[in-house]
């Protein structure tokens, strides 16, 4: 892998896809009527914050990492609404896979190629359940809820 590639897999392609995993939840929260929906990009010291109605979003300075929503509303979600809620995540990132598939097969290029694997990557990763520490994957939330706590 060259240096520009590296480079725009660091700084444009990670923050971007994991934005498109974090709207899939955003989503996923609206259509089950939130009162709050807080998307976070990236860790540390916050560097943009923009609030639109209910929702916020922030991004921190190293951006490049993972990120993270949280909603919440008054009634407590049901099972099937933390599911769906949850697996928008990792489909909207299948989404961006299919789409760039789609352009790659016009327009060859690495760049192309390189958002398809990352977003395939994130999608996968996000559906085999596990945990670690306090953090849990889309899979492992899925089959909590669908197992029971």
């Amino acid at each position: 892998m060259n240096i520009i590639l590296l480079l725009f897999l660091v700084f444009i392609v990670a923050p971007i896809s994991n934005l498109i995993h974090e709207l899939g939840h955003l989503t996923g929260a609206k259509l089950a009527k939130a009162d709050a929906i807080r998307v976070h990009i990236g860790r540390g010291r916050k560097v943009f914050q923009v609030a639109i109605n209910q929702i916020e979003i922030v991004i921190g300075i190293v951006f490049i990492s993972a990120g993270v929503t949280e909603s919440r509303r008054d009634r407590t979600y049901k099972s099937y609404e933390v599911i769906y809620i949850t697996l928008l995540g990792p489909l909207f990132n299948a989404i961006a896979v299919f789409i760039c598939y789609l352009l790659y097969e016009v327009v060859r290029n690495e760049f192309l190629l390189l958002i398809m694997l990352y977003n395939g990557w994130l999608f996968m990763m996000n559906c085999i359940p596990f945990k670690m520490k306090d953090q849990a994957s889309d899979g492992y939330i899925v089959l909590k809820e669908i197992f029971g706590k």
